[in-house]
């Protein structure tokens, strides 16, 4: 998966009732759009293509398709780094005064950070102060928020690579993130927080890191690999803070706080063919959280040939829900996103038709 993080968390859209869900993969675009990131509440997504322009597209909300097809309906910046060389495209950071754009940019040979926002109607595009030799910048999503954060990779004094955050606009907040590898961790909603993996011994635990406090918290000590972690409110639980992350590419943890204790509430494994899984993402949809997935044959993940599947997963240890959305039809299928239409949630994903050519697909949810 790319290092992109996208969610929707809604309660309030109407959905369509199926009497049985038939899965069915609807073809978007042959466009080369790859790593789109929704921006929910304007129906538009932001991408980069292979000769470093940025961009954003429409959604039509109404039939889910990209407005226009080849997602080239603003042009934001030029000059940045194409997803195929740094393995993440451009991210939206939520802030008070409306979405900007975070990504990397080419600064003669070296990689910095990037930033667009809106200027009088207009987007504008340019290095982000402070951000050279740094890439790879993920934002934070909470939008009423005047102070947005974003992480993102560097160096430090002593050249090793590791995790950075700062305030968007306040580059002498950036510090290191202790114990941090890349790819670094994802922004906590409503807390000024993030959650990662890292380094324990032979293996990887989950994280989280109160920037405020510079306090590290380890939130997992149960046996495996741990990775994609994610933390939210989850409204069934009465928006108490759970956590998910993937364990050992093969299935995932969901975690509770219980009398001050973090604890593994239920374990989810699709019963799909694939036994790797990749990519978890969150998607809340009227009162219920659910994960979506890709789950694989292969441990590969980079791999443009081998048949993969998006499923989606309730939470729920007291009623088991699992659905593969995706059609029957061998595809390569990579990087499921999530957008609501007005008939409930889609699940876009990027399929490779070849190992050079590729599309966007979307499935429904049947939620």
């Amino acid at each position: 998966m790319s290092l992109s993080f996208a969610i929707f968390c809604g309660t309030s859209l109407h959905k369509t009732a199926f009497a049985q869900f038939v899965p069915t993969d609807i073809l978007i675009t042959e466009a080369p759009i790859i790593d789109p990131e929704f921006d929910q509440a304007n129906a538009r997504f932001t991408w980069v293509d292979s000769a470093g322009d940025v961009w954003i597209g429409n959604v039509d909300a109404q039939t889910g398709n990209f407005d226009p097809l080849d997602g080239k309906s603003i042009a934001v910046d030029t000059g940045a780094v194409p997803v195929e060389v740094i393995g993440n495209g451009p991210e939206w950071v939520f802030t008070s005064a409306g979405p900007q754009i975070v990504y990397t940019k080419f600064d003669n040979s070296r990689y910095a950070l990037g930033r667009a926002l809106q200027q009088n109607g207009v987007w504008i595009g340019g290095f982000l102060e402070n951000g050279q030799g740094r890439f790879g910048p993920i934002g934070s999503l909470d939008r009423s928020d005047p102070a947005p954060r974003i992480s993102y990779i560097g160096r430090d004094e002593n050249r090793k690579q590791v995790t950075f955050w700062r305030g968007l606009d306040e580059p002498s907040t950036e510090e290191v993130i202790p114990g941090s590898q890349p790819p670094g961790g994802r922004w906590v909603d409503g807390k000024r927080a993030l959650v990662l993996t890292e380094r324990v011994g032979s293996g990887r635990q989950g994280f989280m890191y109160d920037v405020d406090a510079g306090v590290l918290e380890q939130l997992t000590f149960d046996a495996g690999i741990k990775k994609a972690i994610f933390m939210w409110q989850a409204p069934e639980y009465g928006n108490e803070y759970l956590f998910f992350t993937l364990i050992d590419e093969k299935e995932i943890g969901i975690y509770r706080k219980i009398d001050g204790v973090w604890t593994k509430i239920n374990t989810v494994k699709p019963p799909s063919t694939g036994n790797f899984l990749w990519s978890p993402e969150l998607l809340v949809y009227e009162g219920k959280s659910y994960i979506f997935m890709v789950a694989s044959t292969s441990r590969d993940q980079a791999s443009k040939t081998v048949p993969t599947d998006i499923w989606l997963a309730g939470i729920d240890p007291e009623a088991p829900f699992y659905r593969q959305l995706s059609d029957a039809t061998s595809r390569v299928r990579k990087d499921p996103e999530v957008f609501v239409t007005d008939d409930g949630p889609m699940i876009y994903y990027l399929a490779f038709l070849t190992p050079l050519t590729s599309a966007i697909y979307r499935c429904e949810t049947g939620l």
